[in-house]
């Protein structure tokens, strides 16, 4: 056979069977649609009752078959324990992770991929991993995520302490209404870490902790309160009223006028 005919049945070779892969990806997409639009009816109940347990098993086969929104939904599902008796933290990481390494992600999965990191818990612990993910999820403002590296920089865990930039995250968290946030960012306003020393400042965190029921907290605001003058109390507890109003998104109560009489 001349090489030039040789050459050109070889290349219609190579065409048909990428016809022939083509077509078994799309079988295989096909199929994945399928399983995820079944595993979608069953999880909210749409046309048939609601089967978490028959949610999970569909998702699960979907991410097995590498898609990647099946891959968090099937991870969520399996860290919150739902389609199961009890939550699997362990594997609902392991898919979180693949699902995230593929671009799909919210600041919540995130933050708990961060968090397992950080504690070591169902992966070997990795301070570097842990900064990495957390702050992909504070940067979209996840509160967790905010505490947890906040307290990543002020130990000082992976390099040097970085107390301005935990005291910047605990307070941004606190804001969002996390309670040990509220408390942390009161003892380093208090203590001056991170900042000047500010008592007013240190004192209005610890109260809204306080009232959060943070005991610590409460323990630490009676006690800076016997450091303060009365001047500096009312400037503080007008100030924890501010800062609970913004947490709490509550407005102000107006006066009211006594109506004019005729």
């Amino acid at each position: 056979m001349p090489a030039r005919q040789r050459l050109f049945t070889v290349l219609v070779l190579l065409l048909m069977m990428a016809e022939v892969f083509a077509a078994a990806e799309g079988l295989s997409d096909d199929i994945t649609r399928r399983l995820k639009a079944q595993a979608y009816r069953a999880y909210y109940g749409k046309g048939e009752p609601v089967n978490h347990e028959r949610a999970l098993l569909l998702y699960e086969q979907a991410a097995e078959r590498g898609d990647a929104e099946a891959q968090f939904i099937y991870g969520g599902m399996l860290y919150q324990g739902q389609g199961r008796e009890a939550p699997d933290k362990h594997n609902g990481f392991k898919w979180l992770l693949k699902a995230a390494e593929q671009g799909k992600e919210s600041p919540e999965s995130l933050g708990i991929i961060g968090a397992m990191y950080l504690r070591g818990n169902a992966v070997p612990q990795n301070y570097m991993e842990a900064e990495k993910w957390l702050n992909k999820a504070a940067e979209r403002g996840n509160a967790a995520a905010q505490n947890d590296l906040a307290y990543l920089y002020y130990h000082g865990l992976g390099g040097a302490p970085d107390y301005r930039k935990a005291l910047e995250l605990y307070e941004q968290a606190a804001l969002q209404g996390d309670v040990v946030a509220q408390a942390n960012t009161g003892l380093m306003y208090a203590a001056g870490v991170g900042t000047d020393r500010d008592r007013a400042r240190g004192y209005a965190w610890y109260s809204l902790a306080a009232s959060r029921g943070n005991t610590a907290a409460s323990m630490n605001r009676n006690s800076l309160m016997l450091e303060m003058s009365w001047e500096e109390l009312n400037r503080a507890q007008a100030l924890s009223l501010e800062l609970y109003r913004r947490v709490e998104h509550v407005a102000a109560p107006k006066m009211i006028a006594p109506e004019q009489e005729d």
